[in-house]
């Protein structure tokens, strides 16, 4: 709306300039001559050009925000083939992974995990969407039952973070042994 306003502001600086108004304002205020007309005329056309350029440049950040956000993490092929071949050296264990329900971005960033775990050989079950009760936060929740510290949850965690995708350990008792739950959570 600013930006039409702003276009207003400086066709109407214009229009002074140009001269459509200059003569009625001449017969109605005899003390304003040409130079003062043609100050005001820059000074109105100054300011409706500063204000859609403002705009413009609020416009541009906000297109480039949903951009970013559009595109959501990625992961590029060397990162890939690096978390991928440093997988292929873990003991496997059952992955149950999961989305969260409505979130694109967290979804097709779970299915480029279940991609590289799929190819390091892992047995993958999901990608499900699911709702979490109380949320899960940003970035990627792994859940499993062991609190021992090396089990496969805190190695995978470790391997993770190592590799720059944020995530963290959750140790919840009454999940299946020798599976753990991994949850992508909102784009941090």
């Amino acid at each position: 709306m600013r930006f039409w306003i702003g276009l207003f502001i400086s066709f109407l600086g214009g229009l002074i300039g140009l001269g459509f108004f200059r003569i009625w304002i001449k017969l109605n205020y005899p003390s304003i001559n040409d130079e003062h007309l043609d100050f005001i005329a820059l000074t109105i056309l100054i300011i409706g050009l500063l204000i859609t350029s403002i705009e413009h440049v609020t416009q541009s950040r906000n297109l480039k925000f949903l951009a970013d956000e559009q595109k959501g993490r990625v992961l590029t092929t060397k990162e890939i083939e690096n978390l991928s071949k440093e997988l292929r050296n873990l003991e496997k264990i059952k992955i149950v992974l999961m989305g969260i329900q409505g979130d694109r971005e967290s979804v097709r960033f779970a299915n480029l995990i279940k991609e590289i775990l799929i190819d390091a050989s892992w047995d993958v079950d999901g990608v499900w969407e699911d709702i979490i009760i109380g949320g899960i936060g940003f970035g990627i929740t792994i859940r499993e039952s062991s609190s021992e510290p090396n089990s496969k949850g805190k190695i995978l965690n470790e391997l993770l973070n190592k590799n720059q995708i944020k995530s963290r350990i959750v140790v919840k008792p009454d999940l299946v042994p020798h599976q753990i739950e991994i949850i992508v959570g909102s784009r941090a």
